[in-house]
């Protein structure tokens, strides 16, 4: 995929409002990818964590320098999330890779974005 400037400014949109907001950039930038730029769904939502794990040590080493992390906090979300993003991807694995997982994948993904964005405006 050639570097496209539009994807780098859209990009740098959801960085700042997730600087500002707090809010999970994912939440934002796949709907974004899928929406806006026509990029399949599987490819959005993949390109994206690699992209976040890039970034995220950034931010939470940020986070620990000045001592606001609740690392209680941080044991419970890990014991309900790291389960359910295994069965996750389980589950995309039993849909296969057809035009209908990509289809149902988007939907889902998109609803949730516009479910969290809701929530956080």
């Amino acid at each position: 995929m050639p570097l496209d400037p539009y994807i780098v400014v859209a990009s740098a949109v959801v960085g700042f409002l997730v600087g500002m907001t707090g809010a999970g950039g994912g939440a934002l930038m796949t709907p974004m990818l899928i929406l806006l730029f026509g990029v399949k769904p599987t490819t959005a939502i993949s390109s994206d964590l690699v992209a976040a794990v890039l970034m995220r040590p950034v931010g939470a080493v940020v986070h620990m320098a000045q001592r606001t992390v609740n690392y209680a906090l941080v044991g419970w979300m890990v014991l309900g999330s790291v389960p359910a993003a295994l069965f996750g991807t389980y589950t995309l694995h039993l849909l296969g890779d057809s035009k209908g997982a990509e289809k149902d994948v988007s939907c889902a993904s998109c609803s949730t974005g516009d479910r969290v964005s809701a929530a956080s405006a």
